[in-house]
C-alpha cells in the first residue's frame, strides 16, 4: 500500500456526561424529545432566523426521527449530539454538538442552539469550551464554528471561546428560499 504520510485519527467516543459549572452535556436520547420539541416550538421565530431545519420540526415525532439519526451517528462515532442541561435544575436549555468530524484531516465542526429564554447565561459558551477540551485531548487539530453572517450571538460565542474569524463564505447555505452568507471561525489545538 502506498504510504502518503497521512496519519488518520482513530475513531473515538465522547463521555456520556460532560459537566461544567453551569451546564451538563449528555447524549441526545429519546427521553429528551418532548422537551426538545417544546424548546424548538417556544423559540421557533428566534431559532428560525438562523437555522434551516426549524420549519421541518412540527411535532415530537419529527424530533424523534432526528434523534434516531443522531443516535446512529453516535454509535458509528461519526457525530456527537448532546442536550445541554442546567447543572442545578437539570432542565433542558439547549442542544448541539459535533456534527462533522474528519478523522482524516483532524477537524471537527460545532453546531448549537439555545432556548430563547436562556440567552445570556453562558450555557453555550461553556458547552463549546467543554467540548473543545474533550476534542483537543483526542487529537483533533482544528475546530470550526460556522454561523449566519447576521447571527451576532453565535459569532460572539466563537470569539469569546478564542476562535478566529477566517472569513465569510458567500451564499454558503440555502434556507427558506434564498442563499445565505456564513462566517467561518476556527481554533487550532494549542497543544499540537
Amino acid at each position: 500500500m502506498l504510504d502518503l504520510g497521512i496519519k488518520k485519527l482513530e475513531k473515538f467516543s465522547l463521555p456520556e456526561e460532560i459537566a461544567g459549572e453551569r451546564v451538563v452535556l449528555v447524549p441526545r436520547r429519546h427521553e429528551f424529545d418532548e422537551a426538545l420539541f417544546e424548546l424548538i416550538d417556544s423559540s421557533r421565530n428566534f431559532l428560525r432566523e438562523y437555522l434551516f431545519w426549524v420549519d421541518d420540526t412540527r411535532s415530537v415525532d419529527d424530533v424523534r426521527k432526528v434523534t434516531d439519526i443522531f443516535q446512529e451517528n453516535w454509535k458509528k462515532q461519526d457525530a456527537f449530539e448532546f442536550v445541554f442541561l442546567d447543572r442545578e435544575s437539570r432542565r433542558l436549555v439547549g442542544a448541539g454538538g459535533i456534527h462533522t468530524i474528519s478523522y482524516l484531516h483532524h477537524y471537527a465542526e460545532y453546531g448549537y442552539y439555545l432556548n430563547q429564554k436562556e440567552v445570556g447565561h453562558g450555557y453555550i459558551t461553556e458547552a463549546v469550551r467543554l467540548l473543545e477540551k474533550e476534542l483537543f485531548q483526542r487529537g483533533i487539530h482544528r475546530l470550526i464554528i460556522t454561523c449566519d453572517v447576521n447571527n451576532q450571538a453565535s459569532a460572539a460565542v466563537a470569539r469569546r471561546c478564542g476562535f478566529e474569524l477566517e472569513g465569510k463564505m458567500r451564499e454558503a447555505r440555502f434556507a427558506y428560499g434564498s442563499y445565505r452568507d456564513e462566517l467561518l471561525f476556527a481554533k487550532i489545538n494549542p497543544g499540537k
